[in-house]
């Protein structure tokens, strides 16, 4: 399942191509959890899903939006399709005990996700990787439980950040039935890190607040952020390379091989690890072959002409506003 708001869902088709490439015998159900998405982009999504063999495309339009919405506000994250999952074993039929979640707009599937479909929970409500990659675990139940019995605010912060990456991750429906987990709780546990500690948070955040640790820990081959690569730690074979933290988002950024040329050639000139675009995210020469991963994808996809002039654009004034920044100097 993944889940979507707002415009421009044609950039979904990317990540859903590589899933049906990669599980080319398989047949798989997508369901595509949403609110206010409008049944023209849904039906072209579905189309371009059939044309692929392997998807079959289940759209479910989750109902109570205010609660989502107060969600979003509490929290201070740009959308709210991103807490959909909360109510995943509530809106998906009674017969489904698991399902994969992942992210729609920056995953691109590598491997096969069977075997992460597979995983046993140990009895935990998610299969999901850390979100802290470099720092031991942090076991910790309630946050608001927590916190009352004397666990310092900054540890409650950090939890706030996420425990578990919410990228690639299994829902243990059956659990969360069972505990009767509801969109209320999520809300109980928002009102009160936003009014007590106010705190900011997405799913990962949100849902670490409200459950801890409450999770069985995944190999990070299923969630790979290639950041934190070193050519010590090189990830051999990634199943989902998912482009989050401090890398550029690939469907907005695209460097022709003239503009990766410039770009590697301002890296060796200026001694620099990194490049940054847009004032706030690093762009390194180790992330490049991944990026073009993501667009050799995407190019075999209908949103391609659209996703691809916005990016082309959007590179070539970064750059230029760069090359002028290094001439006034």
């Amino acid at each position: 399942m993944t889940s979507f708001a707002g415009r421009h869902l044609d950039i979904v088709q990317v990540m859903i191509l590589s899933l049906a490439e990669a599980h080319p015998l398989d047949h798989i159900r997508l369901w595509l959890f949403e609110q206010d998405i409008p049944m023209l982009e849904i039906r072209a999504l579905a189309e371009f899903c059939a044309t692929l063999g392997n998807i079959e495309l289940r759209p479910v339009r989750v109902p109570d939006a205010a609660s989502f919405a107060r969600l979003q506000e509490l929290g201070g994250k740009p959308d709210s399709a991103r807490f959909l999952w909360f109510v995943a074993h509530q809106q998906l039929p009674d017969d489904l005990d698991r399902i994969i979640y992942l992210d729609a707009s920056d995953i691109i599937v590598t491997g096969d996700l069977v075997p992460l479909l597979n995983h046993p929970f140990l009895g935990k409500y998610l299969v999901a990787c850390r979100e802290f990659i470099d720092l031991p675990p942090l076991l910790i139940g309630n946050a608001r439980r927590a916190h009352h019995c004397g666990v310092p605010a900054a540890v409650i912060r950090r939890v706030s950040r996420g425990l578990i990456n919410s990228g690639a991750i299994v829902l243990n429906l059956s659990r969360f039935r069972r505990d009767g987990i509801g969109i209320a709780t999520y809300l109980d546990t928002a009102e009160w890190a936003h009014e007590r500690l106010g705190l900011r948070f997405g799913d990962q955040g949100l849902f670490s607040l409200s459950h801890g640790s409450h999770y069985t820990r995944l190999r990070d081959r299923y969630n790979h952020r290639f950041w934190a690569e070193s050519p010590k730690r090189i990830m051999s074979d990634p199943a989902v390379l998912h482009f989050a933290g401090p890398v550029l988002k690939p469907a907005y950024w695209r460097l022709s091989e003239d503009q990766e040329q410039q770009v590697l050639k301002h890296l060796r000139r200026s001694g620099s690890a990194v490049l940054r675009l847009n004032n706030s995210l690093p762009l390194r020469a180790a992330h490049l072959p991944y990026l073009r991963h993501w667009w050799r994808i995407c190019a075999r996809t209908p949103g391609h002409a659209r996703l691809g002039t916005e990016a082309d654009q959007r590179m070539t004034a970064a750059l230029a506003r760069l090359q002028q920044e290094s001439n006034d100097v």
